[in-house]
């Protein structure tokens, strides 16, 4: 009851605090701790920071990371600090492959079995691929893209094209596995549809733009439902021009 009690307090009151200020009561003890570095409240506390007018913007350069204060829709030079990345790399290496709930999914480059997910704010960070086979993510052939189900769970979609196979697999940040799911029957998606790297969340739904490599007209959208967890196909509508004639 205790507990139950202290995390009501934790996701109602505290979730309020800017950042700062959730770091430093994190030392408090180790109940403090606990509860304020849980997912849930990482949720919470990003959705409330999301509606304050006070936002973070992270840039990146060859040379370093830096966060600066967005206010007002201007951003505050003045106020910018530099963080490290936690892995040992070039910073011109770093790709950011989906960003979702002010959680960054990145990958380096010429280190093919890296796929990280990371928190700028509390420096945390997850390899999904350690115990995995090397070459698990390709930045050539595969696609990300980051959602939360129903249950308050982080996810991450990847799309792998692999020969004539797209195999879709499915990360859990809770159980900290992965699972194969069931991709598009009866077509060669694998090669001959090419995608950028990144979903774009709508409605419960990731969308991957699918150009066709030779027919632009055969190009159309892979849709991945979160509910259901399956994909389906939307077609792309032919442009047309100012006369009403369709374009190729």
């Amino acid at each position: 009851m205790q507990r139950l009690e202290f995390e009501m307090f934790a996701n109602e009151i505290l979730s309020r605090l800017p950042t700062k200020y959730v770091a430093r009561l994190r030392c408090v003890s180790k109940q403090w701790r606990y509860e304020l570095s849980s997912h849930l409240f990482a949720i919470i506390h990003y959705r409330r920071m999301a509606n304050n007018p006070y936002r973070k913007v992270i840039m990146f350069t060859n040379s370093s990371i830096d966060i600066h204060n967005l206010i007002g829709g201007k951003l505050d030079i003045s106020s910018g600090k530099s963080i490290s990345f936690p892995v040992d790399t070039h910073l011109s290496n770093l790709i950011i492959l989906a960003s979702q709930y002010g959680i960054l999914l990145m990958c380096i480059q010429w280190r093919p079995n890296e796929l990280i997910l990371w928190n700028p704010t509390t420096n945390k960070f997850s390899n999904l691929c350690d115990k995995k086979p090397k070459k698990i993510f390709d930045l050539r052939e595969d696609a990300v893209g980051i959602y939360m189900d129903s249950s308050n769970d982080l996810k991450i979609l990847l799309l792998q094209r692999r020969k004539d196979d797209v195999i879709p697999r499915v990360y859990s940040r809770n159980t900290r596995e992965w699972k194969t799911l069931t991709f598009l029957k009866g077509a060669d998606y694998a090669s001959t549809l090419y995608w950028w790297s990144s979903g774009t969340l709508c409605n419960n739904v990731l969308y991957f733009p699918s150009p066709h490599y030779w027919t632009p007209a055969k190009s159309y959208t892979i849709a991945f439902d979160l509910e259901s967890e399956t994909f389906y196909k939307v077609s792309i509508p032919q442009s047309t021009d100012l006369f009403g004639r369709q374009n190729p």
